[in-house]
């Protein structure tokens, strides 16, 4: 009885404090008691006379956070209509008050902040269709995202979803249409997306739905190509697009997926290049080794192997007896030795491949061992000289493969391949001027020599046998080097000569056709004029025309190559065989050799080929040079090294 009465003095105490508005007293005792009416009472009172922070207390020690947080929401306002119209509505009093209550404040932006409260506080109240309604009609993009996320918390989630959507937050609005289910509702907003999770949480929707297709696509938004190579392969029977986007992409989980479905399939060679793409390079061995497919990883490994891999199908193919592609895989793992072995076990078949090696592995002890190969001393077969040009070359060893270039052209010379070893030359002094190298005057004098040659049916074809003629009686000072034709020069020789008025020099070679060892072999076409020639000599020659020497400037006959006064060498035109004039300089624009370019335009627009090089050059291309005095000076020293580099070899070889 006595703790009854005491209870009743306090509640006293409480009314008596709260009726004066004594809040801070009213608190007090309210704590003590701990009884719900006192504190229903107090934050009524608090709410009614706009005690805001003493309500918020009492709420909050109460335990009702939702009044804690609207009342918090609105405890900065200083417009007591304002204010009071918040209060209104969490009181639950009429709209209508509350509504006065906003339009008395005069402030147009304190007009939305007191609409906004209102649906805020309406979503609190539990009036889910009003709160919503309200934040519609707002159209203001961040009540809508806050009335929305009042909503997710309460689970009222289609609402939210829909008033994200209207605040412009898609992917929250997709992320709950997704969750739900609204599939038709999320599929506008996921163009305006580009979060990768959205897209797949969307895609695994469509594929638990049986919608492979859509999935497809939602995963290849969200840049899941793996999720995209599983279900082309498992649901929409499209192998073809999954492998192209594996070999597009290279991923290594997609390419197991795929290697696993070939294999299922049967397509070991399909399987084969998965696996390698998936970096199982042990089952992609075995799986080729069981099935007779290591060509087939072989050229899809290409060069990404490692050299442990290539060493591993180098013994697989010896082990084979395959010498050709094991010797390949051991130099692909550096193992010059041994590929050297297997190129040579080979045979000729595989010798520009040994001479690859050896040029790779630059090693004396390999060379010196293919060397004696191509030498015939380790079969009794020598080899094609040109074998060891190539070695040289390989090598670097760019004057021995100059020395060997000559060797062979000359040998070519000899049996009457008079093109072949141009284009042996050629190619030689092309190399050497790559490599920045002097081709050697013994080369370049060849060159010259079988070019003068090669002109002749050319320069007979533009009716220009002065010139036929001198290229002519050039190749007959040195006939010794053409063996096989000795009768037939000899004999064009004296005929373009007598065309030519040069009939002096005709009977000369008339005469040393009547030699025993040759006269019956002149051709019964020619035979008796040949004798004619020599029965009734004529011993005036058609004087040769005359150019400057274009380095001091010293007339001296066109066919003349080097200056009497100056002794420099003179360039000469690849279009006639004569020495070049400052004056007509041009040069072929596909091998730069030098031309007079009068003349050069001419066999052009008659052949379309350069003489020199047989590339193929469009006349438009042709011009001439004016100030051609750099070249000149180049060409000099190039013959001056060339000729120091042979007197050197002459002495070595005296000595």
């Amino acid at each position: 009885g006595q703790d009854r009465g005491i209870l009743e003095k306090m509640k006293r105490r409480f009314n008596q404090h709260l009726a004066l508005l004594h809040f801070k007293e009213a608190w007090e005792v309210a704590l003590q008691v701990k009884n719900g009416d006192m504190w229903s009472a107090l934050t009524e009172t608090a709410l009614t006379f706009m005690e805001v922070e003493i309500a918020i207390r009492a709420f909050r020690y109460n335990g009702n956070a939702g009044m804690v947080l609207s009342l918090q929401k609105i405890s900065h306002l200083e417009d007591k209509n304002l204010l009071a119209g918040h209060i209104c509505v969490l009181l639950e009093q009429d709209y209508s008050t509350a509504q006065a209550l906003q339009h008395e404040t005069r402030n147009f932006g304190n007009d939305h902040l007191c609409h906004a409260g209102i649906a805020r506080t309406t979503l609190h109240l539990g009036d889910i269709r009003r709160g919503r309604q309200l934040a519609l009609d707002s159209d203001n993009l961040l009540l809508c995202r806050e009335c929305a996320a009042i909503l997710e918390s309460m689970n009222q989630l289609q609402d939210a979803a829909e008033l994200f959507e209207r605040g412009g937050q898609y992917e929250k609005a997709a992320s709950i249409y997704i969750q739900t289910k609204s599939f038709s509702l999320a599929q506008p907003l996921m163009a305006k997306i580009s979060t990768p999770k959205l897209h797949v949480q969307y895609a695994k929707a469509k594929e638990a739905e049986g919608r492979y297709e859509e999935a497809v696509q939602a995963y290849e938004t969200a840049k899941d190509l793996d999720n995209v190579v599983r279900l082309t392969l498992q649901h929409l029977n499209n192998p073809q697009r999954a492998f192209a986007l594996v070999r597009r992409v290279r991923s290594a989980e997609g390419a197991l997926l795929v290697s696993k479905f070939c294999t299922q399939s049967g397509d070991y060679p399909a399987a084969i290049e998965f696996l390698l793409m998936a970096r199982r390079g042990e089952e992609a061995f075995e799986m080729a080794q069981s099935h007779e497919e290591m060509d087939t990883y072989v050229r899809i490994l290409g060069t990404a192997g490692t050299p442990e891999e290539y060493q591993k199908l180098a013994k697989y193919y010896e082990s084979k007896g395959i010498f050709a592609k094991a010797g390949e895989l051991y130099e692909k793992c550096e193992q010059y030795q041994q590929a050297l072995k297997l190129y040579l076990r080979c045979g000729a078949t595989e010798i520009d491949r040994a001479i690859n090696v050896v040029g790779r592995a630059n090693n004396d002890m390999l060379t010196n061992q293919l060397v004696d190969f191509l030498m015939g001393e380790t079969d009794g077969i020598q080899k094609d000289h040109n074998y060891l040009f190539r070695l040289h070359m390989a090598l670097h060893q760019y004057e021995q493969a100059a020395h060997t270039a000559v060797l062979i052209a000359r040998q070519e010379q000899e049996m009457g391949n008079y093109k072949l070893s141009h284009t042996q030359l050629f190619d030689t002094f092309k190399e050497l001027e790559l490599q920045n190298k002097r081709p050697p005057a013994e080369l370049t004098r060849q060159l010259m020599l079988l070019h003068s040659y090669i002109l002749v049916k050319t320069l007979v074809k533009l009716n220009d046998h002065s010139s036929a003629a001198r290229m002519l009686i050039r190749v007959a000072k040195n006939i010794s080097k053409f063996p096989r034709h000795v009768v037939p020069i000899l004999t064009s020789t004296v005929i373009e000569c007598q065309r030519s008025g040069n009939k002096k020099t005709a009977f000369e070679y008339a005469s040393m056709l009547m030699r025993p060892e040759y006269r019956q072999q002149i051709s019964a076409q020619y035979k008796r004029k040949i004798e004619n020639i020599v029965r009734k000599p004529d011993k005036a020659d058609e004087e040769e025309p005359m150019s400057e020497c274009p380095h001091c400037r010293t007339l001296g006959p066109e066919s003349e190559l080097e200056c009497n006064n100056c002794k420099n060498i003179i360039p000469y035109c690849i279009a006639t065989g004569r020495r070049m004039v400052l004056s007509d300089w041009a040069q072929c624009p596909s091998c730069r050799f030098p031309c007079r370019a009068s003349v050069f335009v001419k066999i052009i627009a008659s052949e379309k080929l350069c003489p020199m090089c047989n590339q193929p050059v469009v006349l438009s291309a042709i011009q001439k040079i004016t100030d051609p005095v750099a070249m000149l000076k180049a060409h000099a020293e190039s013959c001056k090294n060339a000729d120091n580099q042979e007197d050197e070899q002459s002495e070595q070889t005296g000595a």
